[in-house]
């Protein structure tokens, strides 16, 4: 995950019903500082739920640790805290954390409510608890600042919930499923354009489903575009985001195979439409062919 505004969805017998609130994480040096909105808690006042933090392994375990413990009133959860990257399971850093968890007290209770970067059915007989990493006493003497820990969270928090969005992956097909490489060719790509969201409509009627893409829509929301641009006889979409090893395999879930990094250098990007601390560019996947030019 990336610093930035998560929302918070209830789910039932391991199935997404609806958006409760949101979670906002901003970070700095190695803590987080978890802001947490949420409503229609079927809890008494005083209640104390359990949050988690958690991430998926390549077998599709789910490894998760003990974060805090949150109190519920009114049926609604409002709470600040701050959290080193430490007591994150075996101490990853934010980038490498999959979402967090809120679990009420009975363990074997069928309710719970999950923030992630990506949207998913979660089987929660599959979530072991790994053992907290201690917090490093230097953590809090003195810390230096880290570009990596630069914030680009969304300054504004939702006020309300918003309807659910569907976030089914996208299944593969020969086009973009192909070996690619992970780099464009810029001598060989031409008409790069930043879009929106809305001209997606556009494209060829059997990629409308994109535009309720899960990955695609979180691009979105954090960076403001996504842009099209031509290869070899093909046009490519792609979605704004930050290389690491754990997103480019929740990309591929996606759909979004390829990443590339020469559409920045091409486009007039805004400050708050890219990030110039890390490994920025964009995930792409082929949308069909080039439309050949009129005479």
């Amino acid at each position: 995950m990336n610093p930035g505004t998560f929302y918070l969805y209830e789910y039932l017998q391991n199935k997404r019903r609806r958006n409760v609130g949101f979670i906002k994480i901003s970070r700095h040096y190695q803590s987080c500082l978890l802001q947490i909105r949420a409503r229609g808690i079927p809890a008494g006042n005083g209640t104390s739920l359990e949050l988690y933090a958690f991430c998926r392994e390549p077998d599709g375990r789910l490894n998760r640790t003990h974060i805090a413990s949150l109190s519920c009133f009114g049926h609604s959860i409002s709470e600040r805290l701050s959290v080193a990257e430490a007591h994150f399971p075996e101490g990853r850093p934010l980038a490498q954390i999959d979402g967090f968890i809120i679990r009420l007290p009975e363990s074997d209770c069928p309710l719970f409510w999950m923030a992630s970067a990506f949207f998913f059915d979660i089987n929660t007989d599959i979530l072991q608890d790994i053992g907290e990493t201690p917090a490093p006493e230097s953590a809090a003497e003195s810390p230096e600042p880290s570009n990596s820990g630069s914030e680009t969270a969304d300054p504004t928090e939702p006020a309300e919930p918003r309807e659910e969005e569907s976030g089914d992956p996208v299944q593969s097909d020969p086009v973009h499923a192909a070996s690619i490489p992970t780099e464009a060719a810029p001598e060989r790509s031409s008409g790069i354009r930043k879009i929106r969201h809305s001209d997606l409509s556009d494209l060829p009627r059997k990629f409308w489903q994109l535009s309720s893409n899960s990955f695609l829509l979180h691009g979105y929301h954090n960076y403001g575009h996504l842009v099209l641009f031509e290869e070899n006889g093909r046009t490519w979409l792609g979605v704004p985001g930050i290389y690491d090893e754990h997103e480019a395999r929740a990309a591929e879930l996606f759909g979004f195979p390829r990443f590339v990094r020469s559409c920045t250098a091409a486009l007039d990007l805004a400050e708050n439409e890219r990030d110039t601390s890390r490994d920025f560019g964009h995930w792409c996947r082929c949308v069909g062919l080039c439309r050949p030019k009129s005479p």
